[in-house]
Formats: C-alpha cells, sequence, structure tokens
C-alpha cells in the first residue's frame, strides 16, 4: 500500500507535529510512505532518512502525483498557520483525514480570509455551515474591531461540515468527536482509534538526569512538581489552577511548571504571591518537553471551552505513569475514572475542586500510587503503537474498498444518464431516482457481504 500523508511536523510546533513522528515511526515497516511538508526541511533526521520528502509548497507542479497514491492522509488541526496547506490540498485531492480537532474555525477563517483573502467566501462559508445563523455572525465578526483570528467564541461556529462532507474517511480520538462527525454528516465513514505516543524508553529519565533537571529549574529534591504542559492559554483553565495553589496551605512544598509559551497569568501569579512558586519555561524542545513530563509527579491538564481535541501532552503522562487532573468534558472525560481525576466543568467549585485534586494527590500517596499504576496498565494496553498503526491501515485498505466498489456505482450511473441524454429523454429523473436506489442496494447488499 502507498500512502501520501501530509502533516505538520518539527520544527512546526505542534503537538500533532509530534503525534506524526510517533506515528510515522510505527508504520514505517507496514506500508510504503510518503511525507509531504508545506516549504520547510523536517528537523527530525529519522523522518528526512527513512521517508522520501515531498515540498508541495516549494513545488505545486508535483501534486498531481497524488493520483498515483493508494490512498491520501491529511492531519488537520484548528491552527491556520501550520494548516492551511494541507486543508487547501484536502479540497482538492480529498482522502482519509485523521481529525484532531473537531471546531476548525480558525483553520477556515484563516484559510479563507488570509490565504484567500477573500470576504465573500468566508460568509458564503459561514452560510454553508450554519444558515442565516452563521452568515449573519460573520458580518459580526467581519465588522467587528476583534480580528477574526481573535474571536472569542470559536466553539459556537466549528466550520467543519466541508470536511465532513468530501473527507473519504475520518479518523478521530474520541467518541465525542466522533458523535459529533455523525452528527453532521450520518453517512461520514467515520471511526474512533486512539491517541499515539512517544516510545517510553526513550525518554525515561535516569535518578542523575532527574537531578540535573531539578538542579537547571532550581528545583528542590523534597518539593512535589506539578506541572501543565502546552501553550498557556485561557481554555487549559490555567488561571483556576493558579487560584487553586493560591488557597493551598503555604507549608506545603512544591514547584509548579508551566511547560510551554504564553503569558496571560502571568499577573495573576504575581497578585498571589506565587514567583517562588510558579517556574514558567517558555518554549521547549520536543526532547526537554518530554522529560519535564517523565520529571513531574502530578500532571494538570484542564480544558474549556473545549473544541473536540485530545491531548498529547496527556498521552505522554499515561504513558510515564503519571498521577493526573483532567477537566470532565469530551476525551478527557471517556478516560477510565481509575486513571485520572475529573474536575468537572463548574465555575462556582471549579478552583475549590482543582485545590482538593492536588492536595489529595500532594498528601496521600496510597491514592497516588494507584493512579500511577492504572495509568501504565490502560497505557499498555490502549495506547499501544503497534496497535494503533494496524488499526489505521486496517481503516485504510476498508476506505479503498468502499471507495472503489463505489467508483463502479457512480460509473454505471454515469453511463445511464449518457445513453438517456442520447435518447433525449427530457424528464427521466424518475428513471434515474429508481435506477440509483437498485444500484445502492446493490452495492449496500454487496458490501454486506
Amino acid at each position: 500500500m502507498k500512502i501520501a500523508y501530509f502533516s505538520p511536523l518539527n520544527p512546526q510546533k505542534s503537538g500533532i507535529s509530534d503525534y506524526s513522528e510517533y506515528l510515522l515511526e510505527a508504520l514505517m515497516d507496514k506500508a510504503e510512505i510518503d511525507v509531504w511538508v508545506e516549504g520547510f526541511i523536517p528537523s527530525n533526521e529519522f523522518i528526512n532518512t527513512n521517508f522520501k520528502i515531498y515540498d508541495y509548497v516549494s513545488n505545486p507542479e508535483i501534486l498531481v502525483q497524488l493520483k498515483e497514491y493508494d490512498e491520501i492522509i491529511y492531519n488537520i488541526g484548528n491552527n491556520p498557520y501550520y494548516h492551511t496547506h494541507i486543508y487547501n490540498v484536502f479540497l482538492k485531492y480529498n482522502g482519509i483525514v485523521i481529525l484532531h480537532e473537531y471546531v476548525l474555525y480558525y483553520l477556515v477563517t484563516g484559510y479563507l480570509l488570509e490565504y484567500h483573502n477573500n470576504p465573500t467566501m468566508y460568509l458564503e462559508e459561514l452560510f454553508y455551515n450554519d444558515d442565516y445563523n452563521g452568515y449573519n455572525e460573520g458580518l459580526k465578526i467581519l465588522s467587528s474591531e476583534i480580528p477574526p483570528l481573535q474571536y472569542k467564541n470559536p466553539e459556537n461556529l466549528p466550520l467543519n461540515k466541508r470536511l465532513i462532507h468530501h473527507a473519504r474517511g475520518i479518523i478521530v480520538h474520541s467518541e465525542y468527536a466522533k458523535l459529533e462527525v455523525l452528527r453532521i454528516n450520518p453517512f461520514a465513514n467515520c471511526i474512533t482509534i486512539g491517541q499515539i505516543g512517544p516510545n517510553t524508553e526513550k525518554i525515561k529519565l535516569s535518578n542523575m538526569k532527574k537531578n540535573i533537571l531539578k538542579k537547571k529549574w532550581g528545583i528542590k529534591n523534597e518539593e512535589l512538581i506539578i506541572a501543565s504542559f502546552g501553550y498557556i492559554s485561557p481554555t487549559k483553565r490555567i488561571h483556576h489552577i493558579i487560584k487553586a495553589l493560591a488557597q493551598m496551605d503555604r507549608k506545603t512544598e512544591y514547584k509548579y511548571l508551566m511547560v510551554g509559551e504564553g503569558d496571560y497569568v502571568n499577573k495573576l501569579i504575581k497578585k498571589y504571591n506565587l514567583e517562588d512558586k510558579v517556574i514558567l519555561t517558555g518554549f521547549t524542545n520536543s526532547e526537554e518537553f518530554d522529560e519535564l513530563i517523565d520529571l513531574s509527579d502530578i500532571v494538570i491538564n484542564l480544558r474549556y471551552p473545549y473544541m473536540g481535541e485530545t491531548s498529547a501532552a496527556l498521552i505522554r503522562a499515561l504513558l510515564l505513569g503519571k498521577a493526573t487532573i483532567v477537566s470532565d468534558i469530551g476525551w478527557f472525560g471517556e478516560l477510565p475514572n481509575d486513571i485520572v481525576i475529573k474536575i468537572p466543568i463548574n465555575e462556582k467549585n471549579e478552583v475549590t475542586l482543582i485545590k482538593d485534586a492536588i492536595q489529595l494527590l500532594a498528601r496521600n500517596n496510597v491514592e497516588k500510587n494507584k493512579l500511577e499504576m492504572n495509568a501504565i496498565t490502560y497505557a499498555n494496553n490502549y495506547l499501544n503503537p503497534h496497535v494503533i498503526s494496524n488499526d489505521i491501515l486496517k481503516f485504510t485498505m476498508t476506505v479503498m474498498k468502499r471507495y472503489s466498489e463505489e467508483k463502479i456505482i457512480y460509473f454505471a450511473c454515469d453511463k445511464i444518464c449518457e445513453v438517456l441524454d442520447v435518447l433525449d429523454a427530457t424528464c427521466y429523473d424518475s428513471y434515474i431516482d429508481k435506477i440509483s436506489k437498485t444500484l445502492y442496494d446493490i452495492f449496500v447488499t454487496w458490501e454486506d457481504k
């Protein structure tokens, strides 16, 4: 099987870049895969050495070669800066989509307003997705002083209908996302396949390495290490974590690592006099990112509003057997209750619940150890790269089979229309309907066999 694989890759700062590097490594011995990139050279030498790399932005003429592949896999997320070119190719050469985020407002908005610079197309797309409600909201967005890519409620305008209707197959990572996809298109060929993470043997730290990292970041051996990972944004509820830490007993010895870029809580940290407790690492490369997850004792990964995403950082934390605290929503809420502590989405009590969860794990080693052991068992069973890569290939073959059968039906319908046209049958809609229904029934019976 020959597959063209589209995705962000490092040095592009995206969790999807890491996901694809892990998946490509797991797939490389099972299929012939070429990697298609948008105007850059991947920084991972393993990828450069083991895969053919095609730069379709610098050399757009090579896109016609996509017709030579058995299937195309597109990784799609909501970041317009990493996915616009991928989305543009997808619209011309449909294939299988690994849909990492259900809400695509920022991607589609950036694609139409920045890549195409076409407000008319943008309003048409909003109408296509949500009728006059979308169109009218689009008029408000375009007339607002706030730039469209800073729109505050993207979850209200997912803008994913075109992708869902055009993808030959869709892979999501949660039942929540699958239900949302099928709500948009009940006939979508959609499947839930778990996230994939790194080989933990490559990122597990020795005691010596842990001591080096602690010294680098000014962490004492007796201090509990609480951490959050990824871009520091309001949707990750970091402001509530800061408030929860401020309510904790000051005698509790801990450091809170915020691993990622973003400064929206800096004033809050000062307000609560937590400068000596909070460590802001800024951007780290993927190697140190993984190392800091392994260094952590407790990982906090919250979400709201929710865009249908999963979390690559949380996948790593589970693989490494970390005690984790998550929001009880979407994919996070689907995780078993015995491997994470879940915080209900509740503005009034969320801070208190976060504080109570942290203090429980800080004071109760039995509970903490139970979560850690259960996380490792779950990861071995459900986050296994071998199983996940096999599931993706099986689904790919199913999509290819279904598409080849559908082509036969479409070919037959086209030929019948040509014959009726030659006969100058001006009122043959009823014939088309009957023939199409018969062919569809044959197809379904054939598929069931």
